[in-house]
């Protein structure tokens, strides 16, 4: 082994630790929507990753540019807000399993929406690969034995849009700041963003009272899956590459329905295994294409 490989050890370490708990992050959030509500479970989550990511970067810190605030404000509201409304929500409604699988097609959706921006036609693998996905969605939506609801599956989706945007959005602010401030940023500004959401929530569910364990979640939530996550993460991807980084995004569905059978006792069917294969193929296709 030469000193490159050596030094990419500790790298792949951390993306493959970001695979794991980003997987398992599905699980741990339906489990805690049964006791915290979804918005309050997303302003708890993110008020604790931003603190202690501001704590790291606060020694780093550099001035907002004249025009950024808008670029922030919008990173904030598809990424943060909107993207766990839409997530924590459906995760209250449908299974981790089917969550970390529709969540899945976003490489898909952003190959269309690169081709739609570029004003050019999706090459033939794209389609053979929407249509592949498509077909896998269909097995999935409103079904597994109960645990799964229609509404819960679109919402999801209403996820996957929210992050595509985030990720043509952040090219406006990328290079310009410290990749943890940046995020420390977004992270604390959804936090406060998500407050008047879990106030008026707190008007309709009743008080929550976590256990210890929901509150181990809520901390598993902030800080590995947040905190660590992105820091872990942009650590290894100016080392390992993109070619590295988005085959281990690959196992993120896979840890996630592992993840769903394995905690919460959710079914594997064989809906599950037909759509999720589909699904996988589909976009491992379009991304080919």
């Amino acid at each position: 082994m030469d000193e490159r490989d050596k030094a990419r050890i500790i790298p792949f370490l951390c993306a493959a630790f970001c695979t794991l708990v980003w997987g398992l992050s599905f699980a741990v959030t339906r489990g805690a929507v049964r006791q915290i509500p979804p918005l309050t479970l997303a302003c708890l989550r993110f008020f604790l990753a931003g603190v202690l990511l501001w704590l790291v970067t606060r020694k780093q810190a550099v001035p907002l540019r004249p025009g950024d605030g808008k670029w922030i404000g919008a990173l904030t509201l598809s990424g943060v807000t909107l993207y766990f409304a839409f997530e924590n929500i459906g995760l209250k409604l449908t299974t981790a399993s089917h969550g970390s699988l529709i969540i899945a097609t976003i490489p898909l959706g952003t190959e269309l929406v690169l081709a739609w921006r570029g004003r050019r036609w999706p090459r033939a693998a794209t389609w053979l690969g929407s249509l592949a996905a498509l077909a896998g969605v269909g097995f999935l939506v409103g079904r597994d034995r109960g645990m799964a609801s229609a509404a819960g599956d679109l919402l999801m989706f209403g996820a996957v849009g929210c992050w595509i945007a985030y990720t043509f959005l952040i090219q406006h602010v990328a290079g310009r700041y410290p990749n943890l401030l940046l995020t420390a940023w977004i992270m604390l500004a959804g936090a406060v963003s998500l407050l008047p959401a879990a106030g008026v929530e707190l008007l309709f569910y009743p008080w929550p009272r976590p256990d210890a364990a929901a509150w181990g979640q809520v901390c598993f939530l902030g800080i590995v899956c947040s905190a660590m996550g992105y820091d872990f993460w942009n650590r290894a991807v100016p080392v390992l590459g993109p070619s590295t980084i988005n085959t281990l995004i690959y196992f993120i569905p896979l840890v996630g329905v592992a993840g769903g059978v394995v905690f919460l006792d959710e079914p594997l069917t064989l809906n599950l295994f037909i759509g999720g294969a589909l699904i996988c193929c589909g976009v491992l296709l379009a991304r080919r294409g």
